[in-house]
């Protein structure tokens, strides 16, 4: 045993890898910049509207962001589950249905250990309202989703402070 297991035993740590952070990112709404959202999404197209601080002295993009109806995207970055509780193959990219018409496409997708059921983020048309029935293509398959809240583990945040 090396000096590294001793500070985990003593300190109750467990080694955690990429995965296992993705998991838990998604299962709290967290969105990763150049996957989920990139330069060319707004705030509020990517869930993120509650970080706009309009009244601030003027900043680079305040017209736009201002602009009547700006806070209203015709599509948002939106969470769905898909499947039963095993693990299903989604790399990202896969296709969005609802009604059969193809509305979007997965950007980042991961095993939510704590939800157990696959979660993915989605840029779809804001008028799905939460429990909206889709589906997400794998491989040819049509497997069953559902549109969910953004935030699907502690929603109130009163875990982030433990």
């Amino acid at each position: 045993m090396g000096p590294a297991d001793g500070r985990r035993a003593v300190h109750g740590i467990t080694p955690g890898g990429y995965r296992a952070l993705e998991s838990l990112r998604l299962e709290k709404g967290y969105r990763y910049f150049g996957t989920d959202l990139t330069s060319s999404d707004t705030p509020y197209e990517s869930g993120l509207g509650f970080c706009v601080a309009g009244d601030k002295p003027e900043f680079n993009g305040q017209a736009a962001l201002s602009a009547p109806g700006a806070d209203a995207p015709a599509r948002r970055l939106r969470t769905l589950t898909a499947g039963a509780e095993e693990y299903l193959t989604l790399y990202g990219g896969e296709a969005v249905r609802h009604r059969g018409k193809v509305v979007g496409r997965i950007r980042s997708c991961a095993y939510g250990y704590t939800v157990r059921r696959m979660v993915a983020l989605a840029s779809l048309p804001s008028g799905l309202e939460e429990g909206t029935e889709l589906t997400v293509e794998i491989f040819g398959d049509s497997v069953p989703a559902r549109l969910e809240r953004d935030v699907l583990y502690d929603p109130e945040g009163t875990r982030t402070h433990d």
